[in-house]
C-alpha cells in the first residue's frame, strides 16, 4: 500500500536529484579608464531613474497595505439581520387573555352543591309586597303597612334548612334536641349560627351567611301574596306544626311534637322546602316591631341596633297563623331554643 509523504505524492514517488550546480567563476575584470563627462551625466540619470521608480514602488506598496487594513464596503461585511416582517407575523401569536368584567349570571333555579353536601338554589331579583295587608286573617300590628320591596341582586338560599349533619362538619358538635343527620339542627343561637356561617365561608371560599328579612319573606312567597305559598290554608299534609289548630277553612290535622326531615313536604315555586314550619328560621336583621315604618324600598337589611334577631317561618310546635308568610318572630341572639334553627344564602356566584 502507498502511503503519502505529507507533499500530496505517494512515497513510491521520488522527485529527481537536482544537477550539481557548479560555481560560477567571476573573471577579474581589467581596469578601464575613467568614464568621460556625458558618461557620467548617463550615469547620474539612470541613477536617479532607480532612485525615483524604487520610491513609487515603495509608495505603491504602502498604499496597498493601507487599503488591505480599510473596512470593506457594508455589502460585503457579515451583518446579522432582522427576520423579514412577513415571516415574523406568519409565525403563530400566543390568544390574548380575556378577564371578564362581569360575573357570570346563573339561571333561575340553578342549584349550587358545597363540600358538605348543602343545596342551594339560585333566587333571581325582583320585587314584591312585603308585610301583609290589614284585611289578613290573624295578622300582627308589627306586620305592616304592607309595603313594596325590591331585591335589586339574586342569591343563592339553601333549598333546606340546615342540617344536623352539616352542622356538625364545619362545628364538630350537634346540640339539636331531636336527633338525626337529615333533621334540621335546633337549639341554636343567633350568634352560634353566625359563627357556623363564618367558618363555612373560609371553607368553602364563598361569603355565606343568613338572608336578610326581605330575602328570606321574598324568597318564601316565590311570587304570590297569599297567606301561604300553598295558598289561603295550609293543612299539616303540606307543613309541619300544630295540627290541633286550623287557618281559615282549613282543618285539623296532625300534631307531631318534633322536626320532620328536611323536604318532606312540597316545595314552593323557587324550589325552597319547609318555609312554613318545621323550625323557626334566623335571618341577619336586628328586630324592631315598627321597623316597616321606615324601611328602605330596596334591599333593606333592617335597624341598626337592637336587642332581638329576627326569626321567621314558623315552627312544629306553633299554630298555623304563626307560619305565614308575613309572620315576625324575634329572640336574643344568645338564646338557644329547641324550635329554632336556620338556612344560609351565598351571593357569590363563582
Amino acid at each position: 500500500m502507498q502511503t503519502n509523504n505529507g507533499n500530496g505524492l505517494p512515497n513510491t514517488f521520488r522527485s529527481p536529484k537536482p544537477a550539481p550546480v557548479k560555481p560560477e567563476i567571476t573573471a577579474e575584470l581589467p581596469l578601464t579608464k575613467k568614464p568621460s563627462k556625458s558618461r557620467k551625466v548617463a550615469l547620474w540619470f539612470v541613477a536617479a531613474l532607480i532612485i525615483v521608480g524604487i520610491i513609487i514602488a515603495v509608495i505603491n506598496q504602502s498604499g496597498h497595505q493601507q487599503e488591505s487594513t480599510v473596512t470593506p464596503p457594508l455589502a460585503q461585511q457579515e451583518v446579522v439581520k432582522p427576520e423579514p416582517a412577513s415571516k415574523v407575523e406568519s409565525q403563530p401569536k400566543p390568544e390574548p387573555v380575556v378577564i371578564p368584567t362581569t360575573r357570570k349570571q346563573p339561571k333561575v333555579g340553578e342549584v349550587m352543591t358545597n363540600s358538605i353536601g348543602m343545596k342551594l338554589v339560585y333566587i333571581p331579583a325582583g320585587e314584591f309586597m312585603m308585610g301583609s295587608p290589614s284585611s289578613e286573617s290573624q295578622r300582627e300590628n308589627n306586620e305592616g303597612p304592607q309595603h313594596s320591596v325590591r331585591i335589586s341582586r339574586g342569591f343563592y338560599m339553601g333549598i333546606y334548612e340546615v342540617t344536623q349533619a352539616q352542622y356538625k362538619a364545619v362545628m364538630s358538635n350537634n346540640p339539636s334536641n331531636f336527633k338525626g343527620n337529615n333533621l334540621p339542627v335546633e337549639q341554636v343561637s343567633w350568634n352560634d349560627v353566625t359563627e357556623f356561617c363564618r367558618k363555612l365561608s373560609q371553607k368553602e371560599n364563598k361569603t355565606y351567611r343568613l338572608p336578610t328579612e326581605a330575602q328570606w319573606e321574598y324568597a318564601c312567597r316565590a311570587g304570590t301574596s297569599t297567606p301561604f305559598y300553598f295558598g289561603e290554608t295550609i293543612s299539616t299534609d303540606q307543613a309541619n306544626y300544630d295540627g290541633n289548630y286550623i287557618y281559615g277553612n282549613g282543618r285539623k290535622g296532625t300534631y307531631r311534637q318534633k322536626t320532620t326531615t328536611v323536604g318532606s313536604f312540597g316545595p314552593n315555586a323557587f324550589g325552597l322546602y319547609d318555609m312554613h314550619g318545621n323550625i323557626w328560621e334566623w335571618c341577619q336583621d336586628w328586630y324592631d316591631k315598627n321597623y316597616y315604618n321606615n324601611s328602605s324600598g330596596v334591599d333593606p337589611e333592617g335597624p341598626n341596633t337592637g336587642s332581638a334577631r329576627v326569626l321567621r317561618g314558623g315552627s312544629w310546635s306553633y299554630s298555623p297563623g304563626d307560619c305565614r308568610s308575613a309572620i315576625r318572630g324575634r329572640s336574643t341572639p344568645v338564646n338557644r331554643y329547641v324550635n329554632n334553627g336556620f338556612r344560609v344564602v351565598v351571593l357569590d356566584f363563582q
